[in-house]
């Protein structure tokens, strides 16, 4: 069993006990009360250090001696290391990505060992690589893309070991990254040049012209490498997800959680969430879910700046089902904070 459906398995363990002793409301939307949301705080956090914050690596072997290593989910400082022992013990190896970002530096460092190992990369079929995965994928030798997939650069990374960064220092980084792995120098420009809110989708005709190639897999190959996975429709996870990483103010662990076309803009900013957040006397934590419908969460939320503000707000968040995963499209908030 993944870590991700132990860690889950467990979350929703600690969500029933609480409704057993009366904890949550029953009516729907299943609202906590003020008095039991620290209750609430300690649940979201556990279930973004566990869910949120870890790839699921997965290796299997193959009759044909090429092994196929699975990263799916979001990117994070640790994942760099589990990573190296599952590849450590494939001679000739695949890596099959579906991720929609997380930690650039995680991201990178994956990138360096698969170059070392000499190791493949594909996106496959229906699935999402975007910002730090992009940069995993670039590392592969050779690379694969299936037509059905979405493979998008994000700009310059914000975030260095947690603290925030100029994006000429982030660019360098990148761009050192991306000299190591022998692209053009059009290359380079292009994937450091990645505009700062959205993504930059890459295309057949934009990999042509900046000399980023990559193959179409085979249809007839021994070893097929695997879709992506379709999680469910979850609304309050993401949300929950989202402010979890809020609340330790890693800005990018929260904009994996939104739509790709949205991120660096606003409040899905990295370097605003990291800059905002990580400046409180006492960080956010979450006071209340309501599901207001199939898509939408109101979600109530306190926290103390450093500056003695005191915030005690709520946010209308409206999410989408994209990439099979639940995504965050647009946040309203309602009380001014």
């Amino acid at each position: 069993m993944s870590k991700i459906v132990v860690s889950v398995f467990v979350a929703l363990t600690f969500f029933r006990l609480l409704r057993q002793f009366d904890i949550f409301e029953t009516h729907e939307g299943r609202q906590l009360s003020r008095r039991s949301s620290w209750i609430f705080a300690l649940i979201g956090a556990f279930a973004c250090s566990e869910v949120c914050n870890a790839a699921d690596i997965t290796r299997t072997p193959s009759a044909g001696g090429l092994d196929i290593i699975q990263l799916r989910g979001v990117m994070n400082s640790g994942d760099e290391d589990v990573f190296r022992k599952i590849a450590a013990e494939s001679q000739k190896a695949l890596i099959a990505l579906d991720s929609q970002g997380g930690s650039v530096k995680t991201g990178i460092e994956i990138g360096k060992a698969i170059r070392l190992r000499g190791f493949a990369t594909v996106v496959a079929s229906n699935a999402l690589c975007a910002s730090a995965c992009a940069l995993t994928w670039l590392a592969g030798s050779p690379r694969f893309l299936e037509p059905s997939s979405k493979l998008g650069f994000h700009a310059a990374f914000r975030l260095v070991d947690g603290k925030a960064s100029e994006s000429g220092v982030g660019n360098a980084l990148v761009g050192a990254y991306l000299n190591q792995m022998g692209l053009s120098e059009n290359a380079v420009v292009y994937v450091t040049s990645a505009p700062p809110e959205g993504i930059e989708w890459l295309t057949a005709a934009k990999a042509k012209e900046t000399g980023i190639d990559f193959e179409m897999p085979r249809s007839d190959a021994p070893s097929s490498p695997p879709g992506a996975v379709e999680l469910p429709n979850d609304p309050l996870a993401a949300v929950v997800g989202f402010y979890g990483a809020l609340a330790v103010a890693d800005g990018e662990t929260a904009a994996a959680f939104v739509i790709p076309d949205k991120r660096g803009k606003g409040p899905f900013s990295e370097a605003n969430i990291h800059a905002f957040y990580s400046a409180m006397a006492r960080p956010l934590t979450v006071t209340s879910t309501t599901r207001l419908s199939t898509s939408d969460v109101r979600v109530g939320y306190e926290y103390k700046t450093n500056a003695g503000r005191n915030c005690q707000g709520r946010a209308d968040v409206q999410t989408v089902y994209q990439f099979g995963r639940t995504l965050i499209s647009h946040i309203k908030a309602l009380d001014g904070c």
